[in-house]
């Protein structure tokens, strides 16, 4: 719990420092939908992810609700599936650079060979905080990267997200 209260901490201050000192341009509209793929590394995956945004107008940004389905290879002979609600607050720095943080906590299920030749399964739960930001390319288009802890599941991620 140390290490989450520490990276939402610095999460927060940075977040807050791009409030304090970027002259903020006008943020997503409510209704707004973002499709988010992406492929990870630390262990390798990738997930599928969505995010609504809520509320537009809040303390200079704007809040998302979604989802993710996550896959993860922690192992070589492993795999792990997750799904989870997530939420997260982003800024608009200007109309194409945003920064956003989350967290999300659902069910995970994880594969893996025990070294005796046996397959292994069991159901945990899984929570991950991330930090992340997009680039715009056009109005609806653009690169993502985010950077967080998540267990089992790709810590280190990059991808594209489609504004609807």
């Amino acid at each position: 719990m140390k290490k989450l209260g520490k990276f939402l901490m610095v999460a927060v201050m940075a977040m807050a420092s791009y409030s304090a000192s970027a002259a903020l341009e006008p943020q997503w509209s409510k209704g707004t939908f973002l499709l988010n793929v992406d492929l990870g590394i630390a262990p390798g995956g990738g997930s599928i992810s969505g995010d609504y945004v809520l509320v537009d107008q809040w303390w200079k940004g704007h809040f998302t609700v979604g989802g993710e389905l996550v896959l993860g290879f922690p192992f070589e002979t492993g795999v792990s599936i997750g799904l989870t609600p997530r939420a997260s607050y982003g800024l608009n720095i200007t109309p194409e650079f945003e920064v956003h943080a989350g967290s999300e906590t659902g069910l995970g299920i994880k594969t893996f060979e025990n070294g005796a030749g046996d397959f292994e399964t069991s159901v945990f739960v899984l929570w991950a905080n991330f930090i992340g930001c997009r680039y715009f390319f056009s109005d609806s288009f653009s690169v993502l990267g985010e950077v967080g802890y998540s267990g089992w599941y790709p810590s280190v991620r990059a991808g594209v997200s489609f504004k609807f």
